[in-house]
């Protein structure tokens, strides 16, 4: 499976997330504790109301730290903890005037961590028209527009640094994640994600199959040949086996002259189907690079996950229908018993 031409298969929290999560325990601890310390600072000032208000706002966020310290978050917690520091923030500086405003900028930072990049930009805006229309009313302007300017310059390097993290995150994956000769998925990186499939299988009732493929006698092809006409084969490989995955199959490659194909939401007659169609198109059509040529084979097994069956069961159960077919005289499809 070319990862550009299907749905990627992750389901784990990608390096930005994992970042983000660290983050965001920073945050909730970090400004549960700032507040009760403000508040602390009011109790000594006997301004009682005030103080009960802050210190519920940080339980608030301790308590949230505490409940979300292994997942983010969903979004709209994160949206009322940003509009109570913005309601905060915004009072702080009608009371107190300037003093006020140096709470702004830390609150504006806090949601670049906070909101996935689908929301952001709204939230952000909210914010910072929030904080604009409160400084124009109670501030001089020519402190206001100059504040006001200095958001948005934190605002765009903050935006740029998104940027960046997203296209780092992307390449970084792509890396870590995929083969880069055939630009299959590593099958050891998404283990952990295709036994939560397995779960999820178990749960709607749904039927999954995988198909382990080998090509016959590749070793013979990098010594007749040469190994880089082999990587072109192995190339030429993924692309014919692309031809007959659907866009919610995944395709691995384990290893050598090995592929993993797990086909979701398909019984075994529809496996084996799709199996065949994949060895004829091996089979069928020789490998032509440059002025070389030769024809090439495959010995594929085929098995359905079994309910309550684990990850490691299966997969030995499509191994070993694929050394049956190898075993039989290689060049066809076996199914599991």
């Amino acid at each position: 499976m070319n990862t550009a031409s299907v749905a990627s298969p992750l389901g784990n929290l990608n390096l930005w997330q994992q970042f983000r999560l660290v983050a965001m325990r920073t945050i909730y601890f970090g400004v549960g504790l700032v507040v009760l310390v403000l508040a602390g600072i009011l109790v000594a000032q006997s301004r009682w109301l005030e103080a009960g208000a802050l210190t519920c706002v940080a339980l608030a966020f301790i308590l949230t730290g505490v409940i979300y310290r292994n997942e983010l978050a969903p979004q709209w917690i994160n949206f009322l903890f940003i509009c109570a520091l913005g309601i905060l923030v915004s009072v702080s500086m009608t009371s107190t005037g300037m003093m006020g405003v140096y709470w702004m900028y830390p609150v504006l930072a806090m949601v670049f961590f906070m909101f996935d990049k689908t929301i952001f930009v709204l939230v952000i805006m909210l914010i910072y028209a929030l904080f604009a229309a409160v400084m124009y009313k109670f501030l001089p302007f020519e402190y206001a527009w100059r504040i006001g300017l200095s958001m948005l310059v934190l605002i765009g390097v903050g935006g740029v640094f998104l940027m960046m993290m997203s296209y780092m995150q992307r390449n970084i994956t792509k890396l870590y994640a995929t083969d880069p000769l055939t630009g299959f998925y590593r099958r050891d990186y998404v283990t952990d994600m295709l036994q939560q499939s397995l779960q999820r299988a178990e749960r709607t009732m749904q039927p999954v199959s995988a198909m382990m493929l080998d090509l016959d006698s590749f070793r013979s092809v990098n010594d007749k040949f040469g190994y880089m006409f082999g990587d072109e084969v192995l190339k030429e490989t993924a692309k014919r086996i692309l031809r007959y995955c659907r866009h919610h199959d995944v395709a691995l490659r384990s290893g050598g002259a090995e592929f993993l194909i797990i086909f979701p939401n398909t019984d075994i007659k529809q496996a084996s189907i799709l199996a065949g169609d994949v060895l004829d198109g091996l089979r069928h059509e020789p490998f032509a690079i440059k002025s070389m040529m030769t024809t090439v084979t495959a010995s594929a097994g085929v098995a359905q996950w079994r309910k309550g069956q684990s990850w490691a069961d299966w997969l030995e159960r499509v191994d070993t229908a694929k050394d049956k077919a190898k075993s039989e005289g290689r060049n066809r499809l076996r199914i599991a018993q």
